[in-house]
């Protein structure tokens, strides 16, 4: 069945149903990511009668675990396709949420903790940040911002889904739903949908170009409609906003009225930008010859040969920055919050905020991306990383501590998009599992040694002033490091 190549017919480029499958991939990593894993973690504590301390150190054991061999699974992606991999670890971490419903004791803990974070945080995100950059070039950027919707989506929803079945269940019947959910319906999308390369079904990177018209109106998407239906709902009907508020009621109000509303917004402006924003019309001929022009010069890097660039470590780096920075301060938001007298729901809603923000800023960073060269980019979000931290140190009030969720919810956005772009920009498509595991590796270690530092000086120092002033290093030297390594240049590194 894996070997047949026949899809199904789209009036569309096929291309953009690799980035739906993609999205429900990253949504579905969300049962190994931690936002999902924290909801169990005060049961297993209860249950098994273990210390926070065990569980957390057992946690973070898996993590490291698992990011050491992230590497084999991009190999194991380069050697057999994501089409195949997709498959093998979909069902893989399908096993691994129904043995972590079958869990008795803390090697069942440990390994199910090691399945989770291998198969679902490092797996069913890498796989398809190694699958949409080979169907689309010129709009790169804009296509791995609409797979980020899979991403904010498992954020928002998972957590409070998980919350709620544990509650109408127990966490064990919520671990064999996710397992069921993973094997009877995305499992299923990738056997079907999912093609490693526009190649193997006779289409060409980014689609057969037709010209574009400069008049006539087009057609408004579907989900501007849904958007302002459901803004009006929630905005005008007393009745729709209280049933949100008793569905999720540790959310407030305004939570959902934010939500909406930037759901409007986007539709908004995709509109505007459909009707009223129109290129000049090009022939079907010239816009052949630059697509196969620009796939010819497209040179694929193999890891050893990237790995021999300034740009490769440089940009490994960066990558690292966010997974420590951001997990470290995650993680002790509660605690940052409270140090400054304020309260556990200013740091929810701050970590709410941050989602909703980045949402639609990854659509304006994916655009900026195929407009302007990736490290300039990347070094700016790094800047926009310097800003949110300055501000969170200096920040008291519960007005301030807001106005930092906005500030990292924009570079959230940006800096999912670019870390992403960035490895099928600078080494190409055919090796960029090997190499885009590497990244993910080294992400997934950041993810797991970040808290520490920020609880070492709480216990020593009884603060978090300190440590946050020292962790501005990190993003200012990614700035820098981001700002002169542009893409390297291969006829350039054969020659030394």
């Amino acid at each position: 069945m894996l070997q047949q190549q026949k899809v199904i017919k789209t009036p569309f480029y096929y291309g953009w149903l690799i980035v739906l499958v993609s999205a429900l991939s990253v949504f579905f990593s969300g049962p190994g990511q931690t936002f999902a894993i924290s909801i169990f973690i005060e049961y297993y504590i209860d249950d098994f009668d273990y210390s926070r301390t065990f569980v957390s150190g057992l946690y973070s054991a898996a993590t490291l675990c698992a990011g050491f061999l992230l590497f084999t699974i991009g190999k194991l992606t380069d050697l057999y396709g994501q089409r195949i991999m997709m498959v093998v670890i979909g069902l893989s971490l399908a096993f691994a949420t129904l043995w972590n419903a079958l869990i008795v004791g803390p090697v069942m803990m440990f390994l199910g903790f090691f399945m989770l974070r291998l198969f679902g945080q490092g797996s069913m995100t890498l796989l398809p940040n190694t699958l949409v950059p080979q169907w689309f070039m010129r709009k790169r950027g804009r296509a791995l911002s609409v797979m980020a919707i899979g991403g904010f989506a498992g954020a928002a929803l998972i957590p409070p889904l998980n919350t709620y079945l544990i509650q109408m269940y127990d966490w064990r019947t919520v671990w064999f739903i996710w397992s069921g959910a993973l094997a009877f319906v995305f499992v299923p999308l990738a056997i079907f949908i999912v093609r490693n390369k526009p190649e193997d079904i006779g289409e060409v990177i980014d689609g057969q170009k037709k010209p574009v018209r400069s008049k006539g109106p087009s057609r408004i998407p579907l989900f501007v409609t849904v958007s302002f239906s459901a803004l009006v709902l929630v905005t005008m009907i007393p009745t729709i906003d209280q049933y949100l508020q008793g569905l999720f009621i540790w959310l407030p109000s305004m939570f959902w009225r934010i939500l909406i509303f930037t759901a409007s917004f986007i539709g908004v402006m995709v509109l505007i930008r459909n009707r009223y924003i129109h290129q000049p019309a090009r022939s079907e001929e010239r816009m052949k010859e630059e697509q196969e022009e620009e796939i010819d010069h497209e040179v694929s890097w193999t890891l050893k040969e990237a790995a021999k660039t300034r740009a490769f470590w440089m940009i490994l780096f960066c990558v690292s920055v966010p997974a420590l920075t951001n997990t470290g301060i995650t993680f002790h938001l509660v605690s940052i919050s409270e140090g400054k007298g304020l309260t556990p729901e200013v740091a929810a809603i701050v970590l709410s905020l941050m989602a909703i923000i980045g949402f639609p800023v990854t659509f304006i960073s994916g655009y900026l991306v195929d407009k302007i060269k990736v490290h300039y980019v990347l070094s700016i979000t790094f800047v926009i990383h310097i800003v949110a931290i300055i501000w969170l140190w200096q920040t008291q009030s519960a007005t301030a501590f807001i106005i930092y969720g906005v500030i990292w919810g924009i570079a959230h956005g940006f800096e999912r998009i670019t870390l992403n772009i960035v490895w099928p920009n600078y080494f190409g498509r055919q090796h960029l599992g090997s190499i885009k595991s590497i990244a993910q590796s080294v992400m997934v270690v950041g993810s797991a040694l970040g808290p520490l530092p920020f609880g070492f000086f709480y216990d020593r120092l009884g603060g978090y002033s300190e440590i946050l002033l020292l962790s501005l290093l990190l993003p200012l030297l990614a700035a820098i490091f981001a700002f002169i390594s542009p893409a390297p240049n291969y006829d350039e590194q054969k020659k030394r």
